[in-house]
């Protein structure tokens, strides 16, 4: 755990759109991240092992040290948020205020949503706006209580206030891609349909390796860098069908590509561009790729654990 995401190797790198509304006031980068990774069996029944952190920051900073954001009251400020951890999920929300969700994973949503709180796997980035219309200083960071306290945590601070920094519980309604989306799908009687698409399909599973060992897993029945290729053509439509057999969710990851949502465990959608997405455990994911950025390009999970033991493959493109 000394290398690739499990240390400060992270960061942003925004390229800013031809076209910007630029309706915010403010802009603020937040990258998460968890140090000091040791391996736990984390109370799992059958004693395979995992990752817990000591300490977590965001941008290099634990709670109550480093500066605060400094914010006044009626600015539309505009948070960028990376969840740089090498394996955590996080749940995300800012006492006292709600988030205006405008992009995922750099792509705009069909439909922005106010929402208290944010969930992100690892790699996820979420673009969301905040009404500053809450004076005082308040806690942006994680919901769960032990990981805040670890760490995970920023302090905001309104111009000319002085006071303790407040944390308020989000509530606990769940956190859903498809309610950024278009539902039911626009457009549904021209969207492709799988007599338009080829489907590709790609099983995941884990491979128990023994109490107190790590387990590993496979795409389509092998383990990297033993995987087959998934072999594409320029400019064609694919539907990757991400078949999650196994108990545990996953962040999947597409390098050099954005694919569409088309349905998520059961539900139809469109329009929500992505290029991670978390599978939850024991479900099925239709996305559509259109293959239009040729060259050899890696597919992973970006939960690093999961990829150091053979969750990855290659899409390769046809001559």
């Amino acid at each position: 755990m000394k290398r690739s995401t499990y240390t400060g190797q992270f960061g942003f790198f925004y390229i800013e759109p031809k076209i910007e509304p630029g309706n915010y006031d403010a802009e603020v980068f937040l990258a998460i991240h968890g140090w000091d990774g040791y391996m736990t069996t984390g109370g799992d029944e059958d004693g395979t092992l995992d990752v817990a952190y000591k300490s977590f920051t965001v941008n290099s900073h634990a709670l109550g040290h480093g500066e605060p954001i400094r914010v006044k009251r009626g600015q539309r400020v505009m948070f960028r948020i990376l969840n740089a951890s090498a394996t955590t999920h996080h749940r995300i929300a800012f006492a006292g205020h709600k988030f205006t969700v405008t992009s995922l994973d750099g792509n705009p949503v069909p439909v922005p949503r106010e929402l208290e709180a944010i969930e992100m796997g690892p790699a996820e980035r979420v673009d969301a706006i905040v009404i500053m219309n809450q004076p005082g200083v308040w806690i942006l960071g994680e919901a769960d209580d032990q990981l805040r306290k670890a760490g995970l945590g920023i302090v905001v601070e309104y111009a000319d206030s002085n006071a303790t920094p407040q944390w308020t519980k989000p509530s606990d309604t769940p956190w859903n891609y498809l309610i950024l989306g278009n539902s039911p799908p626009a457009d549904a009687a021209n969207s492709p349909t799988e007599k338009d698409v080829q489907i590709v399909p790609m099983v995941f599973k884990k491979k128990f390796a023994g109490s107190r060992w790590v387990d590993y897993w496979t795409v389509n029945g092998k383990s990297y860098p033993k995987t087959d290729p998934i072999i594409v053509e320029p400019n064609k439509r694919y539907r990757l069908r991400f078949d999650n057999q196994s108990d545990e969710a996953h962040p999947v990851h597409l390098h050099r590509h954005s694919f569409e949502l088309r349905n998520f465990a059961g539900k139809p959608t469109s329009g929500i561009m992505k290029d991670v997405v978390v599978l939850p455990m024991k479900s099925v994911v239709d996305v559509d790729l259109i293959a239009d950025n040729p060259g050899a390009t890696l597919f992973h999970c970006h939960q690093q654990l999961h990829m150091d033991y053979g969750f990855m493959t290659m899409f390769q493109y046809k001559a």
